[in-house]
Formats: structure tokens, sequence, C-alpha cells
């Protein structure tokens, strides 16, 4: 006979050590990536360079150089995320017609780019601090430009 209530009354105890999460041994055929697939490059992407995460008590824990952190914080500081809210019965943008709606909008002195995010958010990129400070102050935009009705 099983006493399932004792074996579910005491909890598992985690490991309090640190330990490496051994990434599994290489596969002799390349593995291709979820993007790689939706995309159809075949171009192999390695992740030999990435640091290896640890576990510390019941966290993830992954070490970074000072460098990378000040490359990553230097290339926050000129992106923008943003989210496309769409009136009940509206039709939906597709992200090409979006950027030229926005680009007739945004007047910035250099080029700009934006990646779909899902779900209606979006990140912007600029290439110069000013670009993006000049998209911040415009504040909520109207793709609709629509003339009220006289009656």
């Amino acid at each position: 006979m099983f006493d399932w209530q004792a074996e579910m009354s005491v909890p598992a105890a985690l490991p309090k050590a640190a330990r490496v999460i051994i990434p599994p041994p290489p596969v002799a055929s390349p593995v291709i990536s979820f993007a790689q697939a939706l995309t159809a490059s075949t171009k192999a992407v390695s992740n030999d360079n990435l640091p290896q995460p640890l576990i510390r008590g019941e966290r993830v824990s992954i070490k970074i150089t000072q460098d990378i952190y000040e490359k990553g914080m230097a290339v926050c500081k000129t992106n923008l995320r943003g989210r496309l809210v769409l009136n009940k019965g509206d039709k939906p943008y597709a992200t090409k017609e979006f950027q030229s709606k926005l680009q007739k909008l945004w007047k910035t002195t250099r080029a700009w780019s934006m990646m779909s995010l899902g779900r209606g958010y979006y990140e912007f990129f600029f290439a110069t601090k000013m670009d993006m400070g000049t998209v911040r102050a415009a504040g909520t935009v109207n793709l609709e430009a629509r003339c009220p009705s006289t009656v």
C-alpha cells in the first residue's frame, strides 16, 4: 500500500551548494535555432562564447564581465519600446506599413529601425540619443489623422 499523503507532506529540499550546469555534448548534425527555422537560415550559431549558468541556492546566476555589461548599457541608451494600440474594428498594420507611417511622423536626423516584440509591442533602435529624445518628446502619436466630421 502506498501512502501518498505521507509522500506529499515532506517537500524535497534543494541543494544549497552552487553547481555548474554542464551543456549536453555536441550533436553530429548541426542544430538550428527556432529563429533560423523560421527564416530558413542555415548558418549555424555557436553558443560557445556565452557564459555558463550557475545554480546558487534556488536561483540561476550568470556572470558577465564589466565590459559586456557596459556595452549592453550603451546600446540601451538609444532604444525605446512602444506599443501600437488599435481601436475596436481597426485593421492591424503590417510592420512595414507601421514603420513607413512612423517615418513620416518622426523627424529624425539619422535612420532608425524597429523590431516587433509581439502582441503590439515594438523595440525602436535609434542611431543617436538626440533622435531618441526627439521621438520620446513627441509622445503618443495618432497614425490615423481623422478630420472631424462636419454636421
